[in-house]
């Protein structure tokens, strides 16, 4: 594996993409895999190379330094990268990134290649025509590439890449983290919510396209009609400042609690504390967070983009409503806090499909089936 993410990771390096090579990793490692990962270091004092859960994890040195930084990480994963290919008899590289990942495995030969692209980045620069020569460049050296969502591997296709040699495979979840039977207590005692309120839980870095400033612009008429409400919106990102002000503006700083940065190891106890997790992006892929949310059992709102349609089974598992519309998001978010049952009903049905499609054992299946029609070829 080669990928920039990769937990911890540095500081601002992560999300989706961090959590879904770690789980694929472990999951290919019990199905009796050697999996090495080479990424990014967040010093000098970190360990070059350690095993966690049986990964085989490298850790590049990556120097903070506008240009620079990128271009001595790739050189030194590169470098990395022969080695191993040398000496531990490597049979596929697969990477995860376009830039640098994608760049660093062109220039290695003679060895089978899979890429998963997971950008909405890319989404978007494909939209406005951009880069294109770029991604096609790219693109064209990977032996397979997989999409997380349907529109990513339509989009890959779209750049002229073989539809044979491109694969939908959804993100996946881990159905023992992430369960019904864990307790929400000690987020409810953290943050001072009462027993009789209901959460909303918004799990999303804090960057325009995930539509967080939507739902912000929801909770006022969420509250209308149910004065037991409080908002979790769990992350980080550029547009804090913004969103904190919106808030301000909207007289609602005690309906919505800001947590900042959460570690994946706690999410299973925020996803307990919730009543309702809200998906309101813009662009996505098959959202982690979501499958997470699915998981721990729990309702899912969100919105009608990207990969959300395929976790979200409308009015049985959540809610599908338009981006971009508060007050359809409202609407949908205020019936499921009114009705108990139907919410409960739509958790249960949201933890069995969960179960039944998004276990990381059967992506990580349906993942070393590719690498078998790679090596065939």
């Amino acid at each position: 594996m080669l990928s920039i993410s990769f937990p911890p990771g540095l500081k601002g390096i992560g999300g989706g993409m961090g959590v879904h090579v770690f789980e694929l990793s472990k999951a290919l490692v019990k199905q009796g895999n050697d999996v090495h990962v080479i990424t990014f270091g967040n010093d000098f004092r970190v360990k070059k190379c350690e095993v966690i859960d049986g990964i085989k994890v490298h850790r590049i040195y990556f120097p903070r330094i506008r240009f620079i930084g990128i271009f001595t990480y790739a050189f030194s994963a590169w470098f990395k990268l022969k080695l191993l290919i040398k000496n531990e008899g490597v049979d596929i590289i697969h990477y995860h990134d376009v830039l640098p990942d994608a760049f660093i495995a062109k220039f290695i030969s003679k060895i089978s290649k899979v890429q998963t692209e997971h950008s909405s980045g890319f989404l978007e620069a494909v939209e406005k025509g951009k880069y294109m020569w770029l991604y096609r460049w790219l693109l064209s050296h990977s032996d397979h590439v997989i999409g997380p969502s349907r529109e990513l591997a339509d989009t890959v296709i779209k750049l002229g890449v073989n539809a044979n040699k491109t694969a939908y495979i959804s993100n996946g979840v881990d159905l023992k983290k992430f369960n019904p039977n864990v307790k929400g207590d000690v987020i409810k005692r953290k943050y001072k919510i009462n027993a009789n309120e209901k959460v909303i839980l918004c799990p999303r870095r804090l960057e325009p396209k995930n539509g967080v400033q939507y739902f912000i612009k929801a909770i006022p008429y969420i509250t209308r009609k149910n004065n037991n409400v409080k908002c979790l919106i769990v992350g980080v990102g550029s547009e804090m400042d913004k969103l904190k002000n919106e808030t301000s503006k909207l007289k609602i700083t005690n309906r919505v609690i800001f947590t900042g940065n959460v570690p994946n190891s706690e999410m299973p106890e925020y996803h307990a504390a919730s009543d309702i997790v809200v998906l309101p992006s813009l662009k996505e892929a098959t959202s982690i967070a979501g499958l997470e949310a699915m998981a721990s059992g729990k309702p899912l709102v969100g919105t009608n983009v990207g990969g959300i349609p395929q976790i979200i089974t409308n009015n049985i598992t959540g809610v599908l409503v338009p981006p971009k519309n508060s007050e359809a998001l409202a609407r949908a978010i205020g019936s499921l806090l009114i009705d108990d049952e139907k919410r409960i009903e739509m958790g249960f049905n949201a933890r069995k499909r969960a179960e039944n499609e998004f276990s990381w054992a059967d992506i990580a299946e349906k993942t070393m089936k590719i690498y078998e029609t790679v090596l065939k070829r």
